[in-house]
C-alpha cells in the first residue's frame, strides 16, 4: 500500500485491510471484486490485484524462503524481495529505493538520472552490502535517505558520512540527484452517461484498458452515444492518474440498457468504482438529490 502513496493516507486503509484480511489464507480465498471494494481511494488497483494474485501464489506454494523464490511470487520485485529476504531472513540482498537512490547520487557525486541512476545505485549497494548484518544495513541506507538525506534540506550536519560526501564537499547536495526527466502530460477527454431507470443506477464493469481493469463504471465514450440523446448534463469532473489529465463531461438519461447491471444506492456504494467514477456519482446524487 505504501508503494506510491503516503502512510499517514494508508494507515485506515491498512486497519480495514487486516481486520478483513489477517492471514494470507483469508486473502487469497477472496474474489477480486471484494479485494478491490476494500482498496478503493488508493488508487494505482494494479497493486491490489497483484497483491491477490500474490496471496494465491503463497497459499499454494507455501512462503517463499529466499529473495529469489519471492520475486517468483506475482508483484514482488527485485527491491521487495531483497527487502524481506534480508530483514527477516539475514539473506545479503542488497536493495535500492527512492531514499538509498538518493543517497548513492549524492555519496558519490553521480549526476546520472532515470534509468542509468538506478542501475548505478543497484551496483553500489552490491559493493558495499555489509554481509554480517543485511537487514540492518539496508534499513540503515533506507533511514539515512529518508530521514537525513532528505529530498530538500538535507541534514548534513548531523550525517555520519558527510565526510565523505561528494555532494557535501562540493557543495551541490541541492543539485543531486539529478531531476528524473519530466513526461508530458497527456490529456483525455471523454462523456459519461449516468444511467437511471426504476430508481437504480445502471453501470459495467470493465473489461479492458490501462487502468481500473474488473471495477465498475457508468459508461464511457468518445461522444454521447445515440440511445442518450436527449441526456441532460450535469457538468464535468476532472481527474489526473500518472501522467493523465482525465476530464469527464457528465450527463444523466433514463433507460434500460441491457449490456449494463442496475444497482440501488446501498449497493452501488459497496461496488468498486475508480476515483473519477466516485466523484462522477457524487455529482450525479449532488445535481440529482441535492445531496
Amino acid at each position: 500500500m505504501c508503494q506510491q502513496t503516503q502512510i499517514a493516507t494508508v494507515l485506515p486503509y491498512f486497519e480495514r485491510w487486516i481486520d478483513r484480511f489477517p492471514n494470507v489464507q483469508l486473502l487469497a480465498d477472496a474474489s477480486e471484486d471484494e479485494v478491490l471494494s476494500l482498496w478503493q481511494g488508493l488508487g494505482y488497483y494494479r497493486r491490489a490485484k497483484l497483491l491477490l494474485a500474490g496471496a494465491k501464489h503463497v497459499a499454494q506454494n507455501g512462503w517463499p524462503q529466499s529473495s529469489r523464490e519471492w520475486l517468483k511470487v506475482p508483484g514482488v520485485g527485485k527491491y521487495t524481495a531483497a527487502a524481506i529476504a534480508s530483514i527477516t531472513m539475514h539473506e545479503a540482498a542488497p536493495l535500492v529505493d527512492g531514499n538509498v537512490e538518493r543517497v548513492f547520487a549524492r555519496l558519490q557525486g553521480s549526476r546520472l538520472r532515470d534509468a542509468a541512476l538506478h542501475s548505478a545505485a543497484w551496483d553500489w549497494a552490491v559493493a558495499v552490502m555489509l554481509i554480517e548484518s543485511p537487514g540492518e544495513w539496508n534499513q540503515a541506507l533506507m533511514e539515512l535517505g529518508a530521514l537525513v538525506c532528505t529530498p530538500a534540506l538535507p541534514k548534513c550536519g548531523v550525517c555520519p558520512i558527510s565526510q565523505s560526501c561528494r555532494a557535501f564537499a562540493e557543495g551541490i547536495q541541492t543539485e543531486i540527484p539529478v531531476p528524473a526527466t519530466r513526461r508530458e502530460s497527456v490529456l483525455l477527454s471523454e462523456v459519461v452517461v449516468v444511467v437511471r431507470w426504476a430508481a437504480k443506477w445502471g453501470l459495467r464493469q470493465i473489461q479492458d484498458g490501462p487502468w481500473w481493469r474488473g471495477m465498475w463504471e457508468f459508461p464511457r465514450f468518445q461522444s454521447l452515444p445515440d440511445w442518450a440523446d436527449g441526456a441532460v448534463p450535469l457538468g464535468r469532473v476532472r481527474h489526473t492518474v500518472t501522467h493523465h489529465k482525465i476530464s469527464l463531461d457528465v450527463f444523466v438519461v433514463e433507460a434500460n440498457r441491457a449490456e449494463l447491471r442496475y444497482f440501488l444506492d446501498e449497493e452501488l456504494a459497496q461496488l468498486a468504482l475508480p476515483s473519477p467514477q466516485r466523484k462522477v456519482f457524487a455529482l450525479a446524487q449532488s445535481s440529482l438529490f441535492g445531496g
